[in-house]
């Protein structure tokens, strides 16, 4: 009786050990920032008015899996559908593009510039939603001479093109890319 116990264990085990090494790992797949046209070679003109400051993220979108809202107040990282990059690094790159596309002029960095009037961002919203949509919200401003001018609020919504990671990925890029233009718009308008 012992030996058939063994004999069936044995076998469940080897059973589950064939399951286990038959099935294929899931391949993360991952997802960069970066404007939708190709770079070009070309001379940098910096903004003589404005120059990019600190740009902070909230702590939950600084990490590599793409967050996902599955109830009130209850986020999910993906495991297998990440950003390829720091966020805190991957948004700051792609406002200071994308900004500096709709401005006319190259936002520099504020180590690097003459301007007086600096922006600066917080992120403190960016994730998909249960409902399948994106969403964002920021508040930026502007600072001259170490105060506060200029404080504005966005947030908006966008619904997903289709179900999935890769629709997150470019729902959360156009919603930066909003945020970029309410930035450049208002820059123009105070320059």
């Amino acid at each position: 009786m012992r030996g058939k116990m063994l004999v069936k264990s044995a076998s469940i085990v080897l059973i589950l050990f064939i399951t286990a090494c038959s099935s294929a790992p899931v391949e993360t797949q991952y997802y960069l920032l970066r404007q939708e046209k190709t770079p070009q070679t070309r001379a940098l003109v910096a903004s003589p008015d404005f120059a990019l400051g600190n740009v902070e993220i909230a702590t939950y979108i600084d990490q590599p899996g793409m967050m996902l809202e599955v109830g009130p107040g209850q986020i999910h990282p993906a495991l297998h559908h990440q950003w390829a990059e720091p966020m805190r690094q991957g948004v700051r790159f792609f406002l200071q593009r994308e900004i500096s596309t709709a401005l006319g002029k190259d936002l520099f960095p504020k180590a690097l510039s003459e301007a007086e009037t600096i922006v600066e961002v917080r992120i403190d919203q960016l994730h998909g939603t249960s409902d399948g949509k994106a969403v964002i919200l920021a508040y930026w401003w502007l600072k001259k001479d170490g105060q506060v001018k200029s404080p504005h609020q966005f947030g908006e919504t966008s619904p997903l093109a289709r179900d999935g990671y890769e629709a997150l990925a470019q729902a959360e890029r156009a919603l930066l890319k909003g945020l970029a233009a309410n930035i450049a718009k208002t820059l123009k308008a105070s320059s």
